[in-house]
């Protein structure tokens, strides 16, 4: 019995000494206090926190999609795991979703990078080394026909559109601009007050006629540069492919900035007859696949609109990232951004005046006196 008691005793002596050491050290309580929260505050998932339209609108994928890109990167983010990033214990998952919601440019990156549980310097850590493990996927995923069963098939599948034949490909030119490094990361919380200046990048693609990139060239564009977009044309490795007769007799499609040659037919600037009409419509509607697929590029990942902070190596990853991912949504036939378009341009014709209703029912109408 009095064993018992004095066991009894040395429970309470030790509950008494863990009591004064919390006291003592009250860093250490914090510690674990804060432990303890975060075992009672589970981080956000939106694969199971969100539906699958609030889903579509924030990532820009379906939620089927989406588990398809985490499974093809996660590999490789796990292997180059970085050491600064460690201790934040973001999972893996949540990078990924991350950087594509980032990339969506469809909130603030502040939104982003808190609802995920993230700062804005650890978000940018993040997006840079998810667009570099895909960009490093580009052979895979962005690349012209190699086979003549391939090139054939390319080419039936433009001839189907308007009987424009030989065609493997439309090519399209645009820029993006981007904030260096020195300047975007001094501060990304906003405090920096000097202004980041802003430089561009010149981007040309080559897509086929199901809207996916085939050929892609990223090239700085020097403040003094003048450079028009046939010399860039001339300056890219698919031009020199063409020269040397790697496509054999095949073409490509341009628009009326670049200059027309052997292997880059445009359309007829000032048609004389018949002939050069009816060429220029069936270029035309040829080549729409090529705005189709920029268009569908630039509205799923909004930020190619706005600019990406990073360095020109950093921001020419994340574009050839942000390509192979809409290979992906096209090659998945994801319905996120078309339904999307499909969507405003419905509203759009309802939003459309009586007044212009009214004409277009007039010029209808003359038409059919007319006959």
């Amino acid at each position: 019995m009095q064993d018992i008691q004095r066991f009894e005793r040395s429970l309470k002596d030790l509950e008494y000494f863990k009591d004064f050491q919390s006291v003592v050290s009250p860093k250490n309580n914090g510690q674990a206090r804060a432990t303890h929260m975060k075992k009672t505050h589970p981080r956000f998932n939106p694969l199971t926190d969100l539906n699958e339209n609030q889903f579509r609108i924030k990532y820009r994928y379906t939620k089927e999609n989406l588990r398809r890109i985490i499974e093809i990167v996660r590999d490789d983010l796990e292997i180059e795991y970085y050491e600064p990033l460690k201790r934040e214990q973001v999972p893996i998952d949540l990078q990924i979703l991350s950087a594509i919601r980032l990339w969506g440019g469809t909130e603030h990156p502040k939104l982003t990078a808190m609802a995920h549980g993230v700062s804005l310097r650890t978000l940018a850590k993040i997006t840079r080394r998810v667009a570099s493990v895909l960009s490093s996927k580009a052979s895979r995923y962005i690349r012209m026909p190699a086979t003549l069963s391939e090139k054939e098939r390319m080419m039936c599948s433009f001839q189907a559109i308007a009987n424009m034949p030989q065609v493997i490909g439309a090519l399209l030119q645009t820029t993006v601009r981007f904030q260096p490094d020195n300047s975007a990361t001094e501060d990304l919380d906003g405090e920096n007050p000097f202004s980041a200046k802003e430089e561009e990048l010149h981007l040309q693609i080559v897509c086929d006629a199901a809207h996916k990139i085939r050929d892609l060239d990223i090239r700085l564009i020097e403040e003094h540069s003048m450079l028009t977009d046939t010399e860039m044309f001339a300056l890219s490795k698919i031009k020199e492919r063409f020269e040397q007769n790697e496509f054999r007799g095949r073409i490509l499609l341009g628009n009326e900035m670049v200059r027309c040659s052997s292997s880059l037919f445009t359309p007829v600037r000032f048609p004389r007859n018949q002939s050069e009409e009816l060429y220029n419509h069936a270029h035309s509607i040829t080549y729409a696949s090529a705005r189709k697929c920029l268009n569908l590029l630039m509205s799923r990942f909004g930020i190619l609109g706005t600019e990406i902070l990073g360095s020109h190596g950093s921001a020419k990853q994340t574009i050839t990232a942000l390509s192979i991912l809409h290979n992906m949504a096209m090659e998945w036939a994801d319905p996120s951004i078309v339904l999307r378009l499909q969507h405003h341009r419905h509203h759009n014709t309802l939003l459309r005046s009586p007044v212009e209703s009214f004409l277009q029912q007039q010029s209808k109408g003359h038409k059919s006196r007319g006959k």
